[in-house]
Protein backbone atom coordinates (compact mmCIF):
# COMPACT_ATOMS: atom_id res chain seq x y z
CA UNK A 1 0.00 0.00 0.00
CA UNK A 2 1.43 3.58 -1.09
CA UNK A 3 0.22 6.17 1.00
CA UNK A 4 0.86 9.44 0.47
CA UNK A 5 1.30 12.35 3.93
CA UNK A 6 0.80 16.06 3.18
CA UNK A 7 1.66 19.01 5.42
CA UNK A 8 3.12 22.64 4.84
CA UNK A 9 5.06 21.87 8.22
CA UNK A 10 7.96 19.56 8.26
CA UNK A 11 8.39 18.98 11.41
CA UNK A 12 4.47 17.43 11.67
CA UNK A 13 6.07 14.99 8.65
CA UNK A 14 8.94 14.37 10.67
CA UNK A 15 6.61 12.94 13.71
CA UNK A 16 4.34 11.14 11.09
CA UNK A 17 7.96 9.30 10.23
CA UNK A 18 9.04 8.33 13.58
CA UNK A 19 5.14 6.90 14.05
CA UNK A 20 5.54 5.22 10.97
CA UNK A 21 9.00 3.57 11.86
CA UNK A 22 7.74 2.57 15.66
CA UNK A 23 4.59 1.10 14.10
CA UNK A 24 7.07 -1.63 11.94
CA UNK A 25 3.79 -1.30 8.94
CA UNK A 26 4.90 -2.58 5.62
CA UNK A 27 4.08 0.62 3.26
CA UNK A 28 5.45 2.18 1.14
CA UNK A 29 5.04 5.92 2.12
CA UNK A 30 5.54 9.35 0.31
CA UNK A 31 5.36 12.94 1.87
CA UNK A 32 4.56 16.09 0.52
CA UNK A 33 4.71 20.01 1.90
CA UNK A 34 1.88 21.72 -0.08
CA UNK A 35 -0.73 20.59 -2.15
CA UNK A 36 1.03 21.58 -5.59
CA UNK A 37 4.12 18.94 -4.50
CA UNK A 38 1.16 16.19 -3.67
CA UNK A 39 -0.16 16.70 -6.98
CA UNK A 40 3.05 16.24 -8.99
CA UNK A 41 3.53 13.14 -6.88
CA UNK A 42 0.50 12.10 -7.31
CA UNK A 43 0.94 12.15 -11.09
CA UNK A 44 4.05 10.11 -11.45
CA UNK A 45 2.90 7.70 -8.79
CA UNK A 46 -0.84 7.67 -7.44
CA UNK A 47 -1.54 6.65 -4.29
CA UNK A 48 -3.70 4.11 -2.60
CA UNK A 49 -4.51 6.77 0.43
CA UNK A 50 -3.69 10.72 0.99
CA UNK A 51 -3.57 12.20 4.33
CA UNK A 52 -3.29 15.52 4.64
CA UNK A 53 -3.83 18.62 6.59
CA UNK A 54 -6.66 20.77 6.25
CA UNK A 55 -4.95 24.32 6.64
CA UNK A 56 -2.12 25.10 3.77
CA UNK A 57 -1.34 27.85 2.04
CA UNK A 58 -2.41 28.19 -1.52
CA UNK A 59 -3.66 25.39 -1.68
CA UNK A 60 -5.72 23.83 1.35
CA UNK A 61 -6.66 20.58 2.23
CA UNK A 62 -9.98 20.08 1.01
CA UNK A 63 -9.03 21.90 -2.12
CA UNK A 64 -6.22 18.99 -2.86
CA UNK A 65 -8.47 15.69 -1.95
CA UNK A 66 -10.82 17.22 -3.96
CA UNK A 67 -8.54 17.31 -7.09
CA UNK A 68 -7.68 13.81 -5.91
CA UNK A 69 -10.90 12.58 -5.80
CA UNK A 70 -11.48 14.14 -9.35
CA UNK A 71 -8.56 12.88 -10.63
CA UNK A 72 -8.03 9.23 -8.42
CA UNK A 73 -11.43 8.31 -7.07
CA UNK A 74 -10.08 5.12 -6.09
CA UNK A 75 -8.13 7.00 -3.24
CA UNK A 76 -8.73 6.85 0.28
CA UNK A 77 -8.88 10.65 1.28
CA UNK A 78 -7.92 11.11 4.96
CA UNK A 79 -7.88 15.05 6.01
CA UNK A 80 -6.10 16.16 9.50
CA UNK A 81 -7.70 19.34 11.10
CA UNK A 82 -7.56 21.67 13.92
CA UNK A 83 -10.76 21.69 16.11
CA UNK A 84 -10.29 25.38 15.46
CA UNK A 85 -11.19 24.54 11.91
CA UNK A 86 -14.13 22.88 12.11
CA UNK A 87 -16.26 24.95 9.75
CA UNK A 88 -13.41 24.92 6.52
CA UNK A 89 -13.69 20.81 7.77
CA UNK A 90 -17.44 20.68 7.28
CA UNK A 91 -16.75 22.19 3.73
CA UNK A 92 -14.71 18.72 2.65
CA UNK A 93 -17.72 16.15 3.75
CA UNK A 94 -17.92 15.27 -0.03
CA UNK A 95 -14.16 14.60 -0.43
CA UNK A 96 -12.57 13.32 2.41
CA UNK A 97 -13.41 9.60 3.95
CA UNK A 98 -12.41 10.18 7.18
CA UNK A 99 -11.41 13.15 9.55
CA UNK A 100 -8.40 12.98 12.41
CA UNK A 101 -7.88 15.56 14.75
CA UNK A 102 -4.59 17.24 14.70
CA UNK A 103 -2.55 17.32 16.56
CA UNK A 104 -2.84 13.50 15.42
CA UNK A 105 -2.50 10.68 18.07
CA UNK A 106 -0.16 7.93 16.40
CA UNK A 107 -1.90 5.19 17.41
CA UNK A 108 -5.21 6.51 16.00
CA UNK A 109 -3.37 7.44 12.44
CA UNK A 110 -2.24 3.88 12.62
CA UNK A 111 -5.76 2.88 13.09
CA UNK A 112 -7.53 4.61 10.57
CA UNK A 113 -4.99 3.71 7.84
CA UNK A 114 -5.14 -0.30 9.08
CA UNK A 115 -9.01 0.27 8.45
CA UNK A 116 -8.67 2.02 5.05
CA UNK A 117 -6.55 -1.65 4.17
CA UNK A 118 -8.90 -4.00 5.60
CA UNK A 119 -11.37 -2.15 3.83
CA UNK A 120 -10.02 -2.50 1.03
CA UNK A 121 -9.21 -6.13 1.51
CA UNK A 122 -13.04 -6.60 1.54
CA UNK A 123 -14.12 -4.91 -1.81
CA UNK A 124 -10.93 -4.87 -4.60
CA UNK A 125 -12.80 -4.30 -7.33
CA UNK A 126 -11.71 -1.42 -8.87
CA UNK A 127 -14.31 -0.21 -10.92
CA UNK A 128 -16.88 -0.61 -7.62
CA UNK A 129 -13.82 1.49 -5.96
CA UNK A 130 -13.91 4.50 -8.68
CA UNK A 131 -17.34 4.50 -8.43
CA UNK A 132 -17.49 4.60 -4.42
CA UNK A 133 -14.64 6.88 -4.24
CA UNK A 134 -16.57 9.46 -6.82
CA UNK A 135 -19.43 9.32 -3.94
CA UNK A 136 -19.30 12.18 -1.18
CA UNK A 137 -23.08 11.73 -0.41
CA UNK A 138 -26.10 9.39 -0.60
CA UNK A 139 -29.59 10.81 -1.77
CA UNK A 140 -31.88 11.54 0.38
CA UNK A 141 -36.05 12.29 -0.14
CA UNK A 142 -37.13 15.72 -0.49
CA UNK A 143 -39.70 15.39 2.04
CA UNK A 144 -37.30 14.73 4.93
CA UNK A 145 -34.76 17.43 3.97
CA UNK A 146 -37.45 20.03 3.22
CA UNK A 147 -38.73 18.77 6.99
CA UNK A 148 -35.72 19.17 8.72
CA UNK A 149 -35.03 21.99 7.07
CA UNK A 150 -38.17 23.85 8.46
CA UNK A 151 -37.49 22.19 12.30
CA UNK A 152 -34.29 23.92 12.17
CA UNK A 153 -35.60 26.91 11.01
CA UNK A 154 -38.10 27.30 14.00
CA UNK A 155 -37.83 28.76 17.47
CA UNK A 156 -36.85 26.89 20.18
CA UNK A 157 -34.70 23.34 19.97
CA UNK A 158 -36.97 20.83 18.81
CA UNK A 159 -33.96 17.94 19.49
CA UNK A 160 -36.66 14.82 19.52
CA UNK A 161 -38.47 15.83 16.52
CA UNK A 162 -34.98 16.02 14.65
CA UNK A 163 -34.11 12.79 16.10
CA UNK A 164 -37.25 11.17 14.73
CA UNK A 165 -37.00 12.97 10.87
CA UNK A 166 -33.32 11.78 10.46
CA UNK A 167 -34.08 7.95 11.88
CA UNK A 168 -36.90 7.94 9.18
CA UNK A 169 -34.21 7.96 6.28
CA UNK A 170 -30.87 6.00 6.13
CA UNK A 171 -28.95 8.06 3.73
CA UNK A 172 -29.62 10.94 6.49
CA UNK A 173 -28.48 8.77 9.36
CA UNK A 174 -25.70 7.78 7.59
CA UNK A 175 -24.17 11.64 6.84
CA UNK A 176 -25.03 12.30 10.58
CA UNK A 177 -23.22 9.53 11.86
CA UNK A 178 -20.47 10.35 9.84
CA UNK A 179 -20.09 13.92 10.72
CA UNK A 180 -20.48 12.64 14.95
CA UNK A 181 -17.79 9.88 14.26
CA UNK A 182 -15.32 12.65 12.70
CA UNK A 183 -12.19 13.51 14.95
CA UNK A 184 -14.15 17.22 16.25
CA UNK A 185 -17.20 15.80 17.98
CA UNK A 186 -16.09 11.80 18.32
CA UNK A 187 -14.31 12.54 21.74
CA UNK A 188 -12.67 9.40 21.41
CA UNK A 189 -15.81 7.03 21.05
CA UNK A 190 -17.76 6.19 18.31
CA UNK A 191 -21.37 6.28 18.37
CA UNK A 192 -23.98 4.30 16.93
CA UNK A 193 -26.68 5.70 18.20
CA UNK A 194 -28.72 8.39 16.29
CA UNK A 195 -29.83 10.91 19.10
CA UNK A 196 -26.72 10.66 20.40
CA UNK A 197 -25.16 12.01 17.23
CA UNK A 198 -27.24 14.35 16.78
CA UNK A 199 -27.02 15.63 20.58
CA UNK A 200 -23.15 15.16 19.82
CA UNK A 201 -22.85 16.83 16.44
CA UNK A 202 -25.72 19.75 17.96
CA UNK A 203 -28.23 21.62 16.36
CA UNK A 204 -26.14 24.61 14.92
CA UNK A 205 -23.49 22.75 13.41
CA UNK A 206 -26.30 20.40 11.76
CA UNK A 207 -28.14 23.12 10.65
CA UNK A 208 -25.06 24.18 8.89
CA UNK A 209 -24.74 20.76 7.10
CA UNK A 210 -28.14 20.64 5.80
CA UNK A 211 -28.47 24.28 4.83
CA UNK A 212 -25.03 25.01 3.27
CA UNK A 213 -23.93 21.64 1.86
CA UNK A 214 -25.76 20.38 -1.13
CA UNK A 215 -25.42 16.92 0.22
CA UNK A 216 -28.60 15.71 0.02
CA UNK A 217 -30.01 14.80 -3.58
CA UNK A 218 -33.69 15.41 -4.59
CA UNK A 219 -34.70 12.88 -6.87
CA UNK A 220 -37.87 11.28 -5.57
CA UNK A 221 -39.13 7.78 -6.83
CA UNK A 222 -41.62 4.96 -5.85
CA UNK A 223 -38.45 2.53 -5.69
CA UNK A 224 -36.58 4.62 -3.49
CA UNK A 225 -39.60 5.45 -1.20
CA UNK A 226 -40.32 1.71 -0.75
CA UNK A 227 -36.90 1.24 0.47
CA UNK A 228 -36.58 3.81 2.72
CA UNK A 229 -40.33 2.51 4.32
CA UNK A 230 -38.60 -0.68 4.79
CA UNK A 231 -35.31 0.34 6.38
CA UNK A 232 -37.86 2.14 8.97
CA UNK A 233 -39.65 -1.21 9.24
CA UNK A 234 -36.33 -3.36 9.56
CA UNK A 235 -34.47 -0.80 12.02
CA UNK A 236 -37.90 -1.14 14.51
CA UNK A 237 -37.85 -4.70 14.37
CA UNK A 238 -34.04 -4.60 14.77
CA UNK A 239 -34.65 -2.88 18.05
CA UNK A 240 -37.52 -5.65 18.81
CA UNK A 241 -35.22 -8.07 18.92
CA UNK A 242 -31.90 -6.98 20.26
CA UNK A 243 -33.14 -7.88 24.00
CA UNK A 244 -30.12 -9.73 25.35
CA UNK A 245 -28.46 -10.16 22.20
CA UNK A 246 -26.84 -7.04 20.89
CA UNK A 247 -27.06 -3.16 22.14
CA UNK A 248 -30.50 -1.48 20.29
CA UNK A 249 -28.67 1.48 19.18
CA UNK A 250 -26.16 -0.36 17.34
CA UNK A 251 -29.01 -2.75 15.92
CA UNK A 252 -31.26 0.15 15.09
CA UNK A 253 -28.82 1.84 13.04
CA UNK A 254 -27.01 -0.88 11.20
CA UNK A 255 -30.55 -2.32 10.07
CA UNK A 256 -31.85 0.99 9.13
CA UNK A 257 -28.55 1.41 6.95
CA UNK A 258 -27.84 -2.15 5.61
CA UNK A 259 -29.68 -1.69 2.13
CA UNK A 260 -28.05 1.86 1.36
CA UNK A 261 -25.56 0.30 -1.01
CA UNK A 262 -28.70 0.59 -3.66
CA UNK A 263 -29.19 4.27 -3.08
CA UNK A 264 -25.77 4.95 -5.01
CA UNK A 265 -25.89 6.02 -8.13
CA UNK A 266 -24.58 3.67 -10.74
CA UNK A 267 -23.49 1.19 -8.79
CA UNK A 268 -26.90 -1.13 -9.79
CA UNK A 269 -25.67 -0.85 -13.72
CA UNK A 270 -22.42 -2.02 -12.89
CA UNK A 271 -23.72 -4.73 -10.79
CA UNK A 272 -26.01 -5.71 -13.79
CA UNK A 273 -23.36 -5.47 -16.11
CA UNK A 274 -20.61 -7.97 -14.01
CA UNK A 275 -23.49 -10.40 -13.49
CA UNK A 276 -24.44 -11.21 -17.00
CA UNK A 277 -20.45 -11.41 -17.60
CA UNK A 278 -20.27 -13.97 -14.09
CA UNK A 279 -17.37 -11.86 -12.84
CA UNK A 280 -18.59 -12.11 -9.09
CA UNK A 281 -19.59 -8.36 -8.34
CA UNK A 282 -19.62 -7.32 -4.52
CA UNK A 283 -23.42 -7.29 -3.22
CA UNK A 284 -25.36 -4.16 -2.81
CA UNK A 285 -24.66 -5.06 1.04
CA UNK A 286 -20.77 -4.89 0.72
CA UNK A 287 -20.90 -2.00 -1.51
CA UNK A 288 -22.79 0.31 1.29
CA UNK A 289 -20.24 -1.01 4.05
CA UNK A 290 -17.45 0.09 2.16
CA UNK A 291 -18.40 3.53 1.69
CA UNK A 292 -20.08 3.65 5.71
CA UNK A 293 -16.57 2.19 6.65
CA UNK A 294 -14.79 4.97 4.47
CA UNK A 295 -16.96 7.28 6.61
CA UNK A 296 -15.92 6.27 9.96
CA UNK A 297 -18.71 4.45 11.50
CA UNK A 298 -18.42 1.76 14.17
CA UNK A 299 -17.18 -1.39 12.67
CA UNK A 300 -20.02 -3.29 14.19
CA UNK A 301 -22.62 -1.36 12.35
CA UNK A 302 -20.04 -2.09 8.84
CA UNK A 303 -19.73 -5.33 9.92
CA UNK A 304 -23.60 -6.23 10.06
CA UNK A 305 -24.01 -3.94 7.30
CA UNK A 306 -21.36 -5.94 4.75
CA UNK A 307 -22.90 -9.17 5.80
CA UNK A 308 -26.49 -9.17 6.93
CA UNK A 309 -27.07 -11.47 4.22
CA UNK A 310 -24.79 -14.34 5.34
CA UNK A 311 -23.72 -14.01 8.76
CA UNK A 312 -21.80 -16.95 8.66
CA UNK A 313 -19.26 -15.72 6.25
CA UNK A 314 -17.50 -14.19 9.50
CA UNK A 315 -18.13 -17.92 11.38
CA UNK A 316 -20.18 -16.21 14.57
CA UNK A 317 -19.69 -17.29 18.08
CA UNK A 318 -22.80 -15.93 18.87
CA UNK A 319 -25.95 -14.40 18.02
CA UNK A 320 -25.04 -10.52 18.21
CA UNK A 321 -26.04 -7.57 15.98
CA UNK A 322 -25.02 -9.24 13.02
CA UNK A 323 -27.60 -11.84 13.66
CA UNK A 324 -30.07 -9.45 15.00
CA UNK A 325 -29.62 -7.33 11.43
CA UNK A 326 -29.87 -10.33 9.27
CA UNK A 327 -33.32 -11.02 11.03
CA UNK A 328 -34.84 -7.98 11.02
CA UNK A 329 -33.76 -7.23 7.27
CA UNK A 330 -34.96 -10.58 5.86
CA UNK A 331 -38.79 -10.32 7.49
CA UNK A 332 -38.82 -6.56 6.70
CA UNK A 333 -38.25 -7.85 2.97
CA UNK A 334 -40.93 -10.35 3.19
CA UNK A 335 -37.89 -13.26 3.04
CA UNK A 336 -37.11 -16.17 5.10
CA UNK A 337 -34.08 -15.56 7.64
CA UNK A 338 -31.39 -18.43 7.36
CA UNK A 339 -32.80 -20.66 9.40
CA UNK A 340 -29.93 -23.03 9.42
CA UNK A 341 -27.91 -20.36 10.68
CA UNK A 342 -30.23 -19.09 13.67
CA UNK A 343 -30.35 -23.11 14.60
CA UNK A 344 -26.32 -23.21 15.21
CA UNK A 345 -26.99 -20.06 16.96
CA UNK A 346 -29.25 -21.15 18.98
CA UNK A 347 -31.97 -18.98 18.57
CA UNK A 348 -34.48 -20.82 16.13
CA UNK A 349 -37.04 -21.58 18.59
CA UNK A 350 -37.83 -17.16 18.73
CA UNK A 351 -38.11 -17.24 14.83
CA UNK A 352 -41.57 -17.15 15.35
CA UNK A 353 -42.08 -14.82 17.60
CA UNK A 354 -39.96 -12.77 15.32
CA UNK A 355 -42.25 -13.27 12.86
CA UNK A 356 -45.48 -12.08 14.54
CA UNK A 357 -43.39 -8.76 15.55
CA UNK A 358 -42.75 -7.74 11.95
CA UNK A 359 -46.36 -8.47 10.51
CA UNK A 360 -48.00 -6.20 13.71
CA UNK A 361 -45.49 -3.47 12.61
CA UNK A 362 -46.89 -1.04 10.41
CA UNK A 363 -44.05 0.65 8.12
CA UNK A 364 -43.90 4.33 7.63
CA UNK A 365 -46.38 4.98 10.92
Amino acid sequence: MRILFVDDEERVLAGIRRTLFMADRDWETDFATSGADALVKLVAQPADVVVSDMRMPMMDGGQLLRRVRDAWPATVRIILSGHTEQEAALRTLDVAHRFLAKPCDGDALIEAIDRTMGLQELLQHKALQEVVGRIGTLPAAPHMYERLTRLLAEEGERVAQVVATVEQDPALAAKVLQLANCAFFNEGELVADIAEAVARVGLPTLRTLVLATEVFGRKECAEVDALRLQAVHASRLAGEIADAYAPRETTTTAALLAEVGKLLPEVEHLCGEADARGDGFPTHAEIGAYLLGMWGLPATIVEAVAHHRNPERVQPKAFDALGVVHVAVALARGESPDKGYLDRMGVAERLQQWGRTCAAQVPGK
